[in-house]
């Protein structure tokens, strides 16, 4: 005979995931209303930086909600970019996004700092017209972090212009050697470690994996 006292294992594990739930529930509740535009910062010297803040804007895109997408550094003539080249795609679609490949290239390409200095100024204005732009949800400013490591922008103004953004703008930025300034003032901070690449195997950079 079945002692009444001893409980069901099945019945113990079943009020443990409600107690569960129930806890969930509502911690889910208490955090409502307080929504606002995230800075997200995604750095690392492993792949997936730039195409986690792609994934941003797709799922922006498909909410209709509009999309900047501010490229530093790289060169829209120097290869087929698929994320550029997707973007432009919805883009002529009719999906609210706008995107800018404003660099002039790797540095050691370009051979001219100045002239890079500049390219990186007027995509920075780009990126702060589209900040303070209350209409638009979610900036991504990519290869952000290598501008500021080659010293093309300073850290403290685009700080200060991501910390002013409006209540409900999102911002992303992207690409190795994030400024600790910056990574101390953003919401989410994702590193990306490098544990293997195919490139140590002597194989390129291929197109639908790399761009």
């Amino acid at each position: 005979m079945t002692n009444p006292s001893v409980q069901d294992p099945s019945q113990r594990e079943k009020e443990r995931l409600q107690k569960i739930k129930q806890a969930k529930d509502q911690a889910r509740e208490a955090r409502q209303g307080n929504e606002r535009g995230l800075y997200l910062l995604f750095t690392g010297l492993g792949k997936g930086k730039t195409s986690s803040a792609m994934n941003l804007v797709y799922r922006h895109l498909a909410h209709d909600l509009p999309v900047a997408v501010v490229q530093f550094v790289k060169n829209s003539e120097a290869y087929p970019d698929g994320d550029r080249q997707m973007l432009q795609k919805l883009s002529d679609r009719g999906f609210p996004v706008r995107i800018h490949t404003l660099g002039g290239g790797f540095t050691w390409e370009t051979q001219d700092p100045e002239g890079d200095r500049h390219m990186a100024a007027a995509a920075w204005q780009q990126a702060t017209d589209y900040i303070m732009d209350e209409t638009i949800s979610l900036v991504v400013l990519d290869e952000l972090h290598i501008a500021l490591k080659k010293q093309q922008l300073e850290v403290d103004p685009v700080l200060t212009v991501i910390q002013s953004r409006p209540h409900l703008c999102h911002v992303a930025s992207t690409g190795r050697y994030a400024p600790q300034a910056l990574i101390d003032a953003a919401d989410l901070v994702t590193e990306m470690t490098r544990i293997k690449h195919p490139i140590s195997q002597g194989i390129p950079a291929q197109i639908g994996i790399e761009f």
